[in-house]
């Protein structure tokens, strides 16, 4: 297919509201764009992650970023990125700030739109269509809605509805957006909260849980939503020291369970442990990409040996 340039957008801004809940929309307006999508009914034992995230289309990679490019006014902060996330790996993006680890993950559920490229989740593209005649021009609102409904992604802000406790927070997408039964999405949001070890935080609201808790709502309320991909933006940077390690440890699970994972992070001891891939990026590019082992004990970029030295 001949490469094509993307539409022009209405600002080259960033525009961070749309860390909020349930992307930039409002819930209620993103509910009617996405069709019933009913839970699957699970025991007490079931894991955190849902079969049916772990079993579409085997063979397809799960993440397909083609020479991706984007740009905020006249800065390129990401310079033709390309990467391939195969089902049920586990990568881990490591970089200074500033190198582009977060846009590019809000690019690929299409909460920063990209300028150049193209990006697939499960085979589909993201945010945009392919015309006949290979032109590439921005998806409808309701398909990029439900594209974005498969796609779990927990921020550096844990974004819970102060006026909801717990347990509401993670029953609010299954019900308003997948018109899920409240008793059956209740269930799933039990089930799920004393996966991450909050059972005994159900009720609680918001600003009685510590960080470290909260981030692990934040966690359940994305999987309640059977996603087949799950993005993670320096999760645990907002956490109090002593805290990291409770929402590390479902971030483990997770990994153990199967499910893809795109983290983005700078827990290096995490990184060494569950990845499976460890790419460095500086200055809007891929620099470097390889096993753990490989990038931690012997990078073979200056860049990456730089980085490493002033954080290890």
């Amino acid at each position: 297919m001949e490469d094509v340039p993307f539409p022009h957008t209405s600002s080259d801004e960033p525009d961070h509201t749309r860390d909020a809940p349930f992307s930039d929309r409002s819930e209620t307006a993103y509910a009617d764009t996405i069709r019933q999508s009913p839970l699957a009914t699970t025991d007490q034992e079931a894991p955190l992650v849902s079969p049916e995230a772990i079993e579409q289309h085997p063979g397809v990679p799960m993440v397909q970023a083609e020479d991706v490019h984007k740009r905020f006014g006249s800065t390129e902060v990401l310079r033709g990125v390309s990467m391939t996330v195969q089902r049920g790996e586990k990568i881990v993006i490591i970089g200074p700030s500033g190198s582009g680890k977060t846009t590019f993950l809000r690019c690929i559920n299409h909460l920063e739109k990209i300028q150049g490229g193209r990006i697939l989740v499960d085979g589909q593209l993201v945010g945009y269509r392919e015309e006949k005649g290979g032109k590439i021009v921005e998806d409808s609102e309701r398909n990029i809605a439900r594209m974005r409904a498969q796609i779990g992604m927990v921020f550096q802000r844990f974004n819970l509805f102060p006026h909801l406790t717990a347990l509401e927070n993670v029953i609010e997408a299954p019900t308003k957006v997948l018109r899920v039964p409240k008793a059956r999405a209740s269930e799933r949001a039990h089930e799920l909260l004393g996966k991450v070890g909050l059972a005994d935080k159900v009720n609680n609201y918001p600003n009685a849980l510590s960080g470290g808790q909260q981030q692990r709502v934040a966690i359940a309320r994305a999987l309640a939503m059977n996603p087949k991909l799950m993005l993670f933006d320096e999760a645990t940077s907002a956490l109090d020291p002593e805290l990291v390690g409770e929402v590390l440890k479902v971030m483990r699970q997770l990994a153990e369970e199967g499910m893809t994972m795109v983290v983005v992070t700078h827990e290096m001891g995490f990184a060494r442990e569950v990845a499976d891939r460890v790419i460095f990026m500086d200055q809007g590019s891929i620099v470097e990409a390889g096993p753990p082992n490989d990038i931690f004990n012997n990078p073979g970029h200056e860049r990456t040996q730089s980085f490493l030295r002033m954080i290890l």
